[in-house]
C-alpha cells in the first residue's frame, strides 16, 4: 500500500480561498484609508483657512487696540466689522458683497474677504462660509463665529461637512 504524500487539491483550494478573502479585506481597508485621508486633509485645510481669516481680522483691528492709550474706551472707533461681508450665495466664486462696513479701513475688509474667499473656493470643493457676529466680552472689538462648509461626498449619506470656530 502507498502512503499519500503532499497536499490534496481540496486543501490547496481552501488555503487559496482564505488567502483571497484576506487580500480582499486588505484592499477594502486600503480604499477606506484613502477616503478618510482625503477627508482629514479637507478638515485640516478648513482649519488653516479659519486661522488665516482670524489673522486677517486681528491684523485689521490691531490699530484700534494700539489707540487705547489715554483715550476713553467709548471714544474709540470700532474696528471694521467683517461679518458685513457675506459670501455671495448665487455666485460663490465672485467677491463677497460688503455692506455698511464700519471704520476707516473698510476698503481693506472687502479686499481681505475677497482674497480669502478666492483661497477658500480654490482649496475646498464647493466651499461656502458664514461669518456671524456674536456678542463680545468687550465693546472694543467684534467676536465672530465662522462656519466653513464643503462637499465631502466620500461615502457619506450627508455630503456636506462643516468646520466651526470662534474668532476673538
Amino acid at each position: 500500500m502507498k502512503q499519500q504524500q503532499g497536499m490534496s487539491l481540496i486543501e490547496v483550494m481552501v488555503s487559496v480561498a482564505i488567502l483571497a478573502s484576506g487580500l480582499l479585506g486588505l484592499a477594502a481597508l486600503q480604499s477606506r484609508s484613502i477616503v478618510m485621508n482625503q477627508s482629514a486633509h479637507y478638515r485640516s485645510v478648513a482649519a488653516d483657512l479659519a486661522a488665516d481669516l482670524a489673522d486677517r481680522i486681528r491684523a485689521n483691528r490691531s490699530p484700534y487696540f494700539a489707540m487705547d492709550g489715554n483715550i476713553l474706551q467709548a471714544d474709540l472707533p470700532l474696528p471694521p466689522n467683517f461679518a458685513n461681508c457675506p459670501q455671495n450665495t448665487s455666485t460663490p466664486d465672485s467677491a463677497p458683497t460688503c455692506t455698511a462696513v464700519n471704520g476707516h479701513q473698510s476698503y481693506l475688509v472687502a479686499t481681505e474677504m475677497s482674497e480669502w474667499n478666492t483661497s477658500l473656493r480654490g482649496q475646498l470643493p464647493n466651499a461656502r462660509y458664514n461669518l456671524a457676529q456674536v456678542a463680545a466680552s468687550s465693546a472694543a472689538f467684534y467676536r465672530y463665529t465662522l462656519t466653513i462648509t464643503w462637499a465631502d461626498d466620500r461615502g457619506n449619506a450627508n455630503p456636506d461637512t462643516s468646520y466651526v470656530t470662534v474668532i476673538e
